[in-house]
Formats: C-alpha cells, sequence, structure tokens
C-alpha cells in the first residue's frame, strides 16, 4: 500500500490543542510527551491505517470509522480511510464522560 495523507479536521485539531494544553497543567515535559506521541501516532496511520479496528457502532452510511489508542489508552483517535487520505475526526480523552466504554 501507498503512504497515504493525513488530514486533521479543525475539531480533532482543536481536541488535540485542549489535551496537550491540560497536560501543559501538568508540566511542559507533560506537554511535549504528549504532542510528540500524538504526532508521532498520527503520522504512523500514513503506511498502516487499518491496522487499528473498526468501530462498529459507528458504521452509518458505511462510513467505516476507525479507532487508534494513543497515550496508554488515554485518548482515542477517531479516524476514516477516504480515497488517498486519512481523516482524523476527533481525540477523544477516554477518562471523560465514560466515553472508554462506549467506544
Amino acid at each position: 500500500m501507498a503512504e497515504l495523507k493525513v488530514s486533521i479536521t479543525q475539531k480533532a485539531f482543536s481536541s488535540i490543542s485542549e489535551h496537550i494544553l491540560f497536560a501543559r497543567n501538568v508540566s511542559l515535559e507533560a506537554a511535549k510527551e504528549l504532542y510528540e506521541e500524538t504526532m508521532t501516532s498520527l503520522r504512523c496511520l500514513s503506511s498502516s491505517p487499518e491496522r487499528h479496528p473498526e468501530i462498529q457502532d459507528l458504521r452509518i452510511a458505511g462510513a467505516r470509522i476507525r479507532k487508534m489508542s494513543i497515550h496508554d489508552g488515554r485518548y482515542v483517535a477517531l479516524y476514516k480511510v477516504d480515497g488517498d487520505t486519512v481523516v482524523i475526526y476527533d481525540a477523544i480523552d477516554t477518562r471523560k464522560d465514560g466515553i472508554l466504554n462506549r467506544l
């Protein structure tokens, strides 16, 4: 499979920024680590996007949304392969609102 482009939606960018700013409250080092790990994980999707599972409940109209755990499962990136592009739709903090049980 050829390398795919990775596109981050505004919603996903905002969520990632929010998570990094929250980590900054802990320490600058924690924020840097989270940023680097998140960006590395998202870049890896360009070569192997299908290795992460589809979310069965989100197969609306064949959407085939996938999830990738980041930072020991604290965050989940939601994405879809659309032609030659991996579109990142959101990055969710799994510790909020019991979301871990729903994904």
